[in-house]
């Protein structure tokens, strides 16, 4: 191998130096961090944070509807209202097209042939009703 290609190869001495310190520093912070992150303590903060976060969106979300609705414009739980509503309806309607879709089909349907009904026996054919006999009867 050439002189040039080994110099090629390695990198420049700062940039090493650099690489490392970057390496020591992240191993020094990074273990604190995890057993940070790990402990109930976070869940806690992370849970308050959640609840301060919600907060305050309802309160800028409220002050903005009260802001648009003075100027007589939709908010955006105006619109969400509507979508809403509006999403009964189709499910609504297509449930109201898919029965007469039903009724339509039946009716295209030709009607079943009734099972045949026995004919009635007449007199002579009917089994004579036997006398039981009652208590004291023989």
């Amino acid at each position: 191998m050439s002189d040039e290609s080994k110099s090629a190869k390695k990198p420049p001495e700062g940039a090493a130096t650099w690489v490392e310190w970057i390496q020591r520093w992240e191993r020094s912070i990074g273990e604190p961090i995890e057993q940070f992150v790990r402990s109930d303590a976070y869940f806690d903060l992370m849970t308050q944070v959640k609840r301060a976060r919600t907060q305050v969106t309802r309160k800028v979300e409220g002050a903005w509807e009260e802001w648009l609705h003075l100027f007589n414009l939709p908010a955006a739980t105006d619109i969400r209202r509507l979508r809403e509503q509006l999403s009964r309806l189709e499910r609504q309607v297509n449930r109201i097209a898919k029965d007469l879709e039903d009724r339509e089909e039946e009716a295209r349907q030709p009607p079943a042939k009734p099972a045949a009904k026995p004919k009635p026996r007449s007199q002579s054919q009917r089994p004579a009703k036997s006398k039981s006999s009652g208590p004291g009867e023989s």
